[in-house]
């Protein structure tokens, strides 16, 4: 696999451990090898998140004098200790220690690994198992040249690192498991989603709780299950959007073709009948779709043409938008001035338009030939093309990447 990145991640913090996830048997050695004289700087130094008041409120609660050494405590003081550690509220452990992919970097390795209609990641914010720091990120695919056929791809990391092995036993699957596929979209025979999709889980831990020393599962440890959960059902809700809005426009499009289908043919029996030049009916078909109008319109001067671009936004909301225009002249007088560049032996015109809801804008420019193009008086110029939109949403261009 070629790298999505050159750059190496930030080295994590070194952390103390953190009371909350201490075991006896640990507690007991830290206990014995330490070198401080008095349990009350015992617990500032070696633990995190501990400081003088809570380490007096720990002795207290455990009835244990903060001077006394740490190494003459008895195995029944020690559980005493564990249990004041669990008894008295003590704050989370820092997260600097943690190290996460990024949402960004995901995002371009979920790019270069698939071709694909949608990415969507998200970052969870820090949660704790028994007193251990963690972090979850989740990314989801979908469409392109993913299968549609057969279960949904489940890519599954723990601190960067992919786990290959075991899916099935994995608390990242059985949490995707739990959720419910059908309410965004996917097929789910057998518990298990289906469907053109892929799913990435990262978990990020100072202490992963694996199933097994091979390290190919994570072990169903519930706060790890809730945060996987929440962050797949995150994206997913984003896929849920994505394919509604798809649908919709979908249905915008076939109304638009049949609108289309239908009004030339009205338009030209009402000009037969009022013996008259048959209309562009480009303007009636985006104000009843409530799309983006790109209507080019071309006059004869004495010098050549004057050309005008009309943009018109039908649409309910505000659209910004891209308009190129590549044509064999080289344009004069542009008003406003485009960006130009050579393709070939075309020149590309572009324009960057913003447009709220019922506004337009003209793009005016000249092209000269005072003898016409080869000899006639009117010229032939390819349709505009539009960057930044989608194609249910433009009449009168063609929108690149849409053919």
């Amino acid at each position: 696999f070629e790298r999505a990145t050159d750059l190496l991640p930030a080295p994590p913090a070194e952390i103390k451990p953190h009371p909350a996830g201490i075991e006896l048997g640990t507690l007991i050695k830290m206990l014995r090898y330490t070198d401080q004289q008095r349990l009350l700087t015992f617990l500032k130094e070696s633990f995190s998140k501990i400081g003088a008041v809570t380490a007096e409120k720990i002795c207290t609660h455990a009835k244990l004098k903060p001077a006394c050494k740490p190494q003459k405590l008895t195995h029944e003081e020690t559980e005493r200790l564990l249990t004041a550690f669990k008894s008295i509220k003590i704050a989370p452990p820092p997260t600097d220690c943690l190290s996460p992919i990024s949402e960004d970097l995901i995002y371009k390795g979920v790019e270069k690994e698939y071709t694909v209609d949608f990415i969507e990641t998200t970052k969870r914010s820090p949660a704790v198992y028994a007193g251990n720091p963690f972090l979850v990120e989740a990314a989801i695919a979908y469409g392109g040249d993913l299968p549609a056929e057969g279960k949904v791809e489940i890519l599954r990391f723990a601190n960067r690192v992919p786990l290959l092995y075991q899916q099935g036993a994995c608390a990242i699957t059985h949490a995707i498991e739990r959720i419910n596929w059908k309410y965004y979209g996917l097929l789910q025979p057998g518990g298990f989603p289906a469907g053109p999709c892929a799913i990435m889980v990262h978990v990020a831990s100072t202490n992963v709780p694996f199933t097994s020393e091979s390290k190919n599962a994570i072990a169903e440890v519930p706060e790890i299950l809730g945060e996987v959960e929440n962050a797949v059902r995150t994206v997913s809700g984003r896929l849920k959007k994505y394919l509604g809005k798809r649908e919709l426009l979908s249905k915008r499009k076939e109304k638009e073709n049949l609108i289309k289908r239908v009004l030339p043919r009205l338009a030209t029996k009402v000009s037969d009948i009022l013996d008259r030049d048959t209309p562009n009916i480009d303007p009636v078909v985006a104000r009843i779709m409530g799309n983006l109008l790109v209507n080019r319109s071309v006059v004869r001067n004495e010098n050549g043409f004057d050309v005008e671009i009309q943009v018109v936004n039908h649409t309910d909301t505000a659209q910004s938008l891209k308009i190129h225009d590549l044509i064999p002249f080289e344009i004069k007088s542009a008003e406003p001035e485009p960006r130009r560049a050579v393709i070939g032996d075309r020149f590309d015109h572009l324009w960057e338009v913003s447009l709220r809801s019922g506004e337009h804008v003209s793009l005016m420019y000249a092209i000269e030939a005072e003898g016409g193009v080869d000899g006639r008086e009117e010229i032939s110029l390819p349709a505009p093309m539009v960057e930044g939109v989608s194609v249910e949403l433009v009449t009168g261009a063609k929108v690149l990447g849409h053919g």
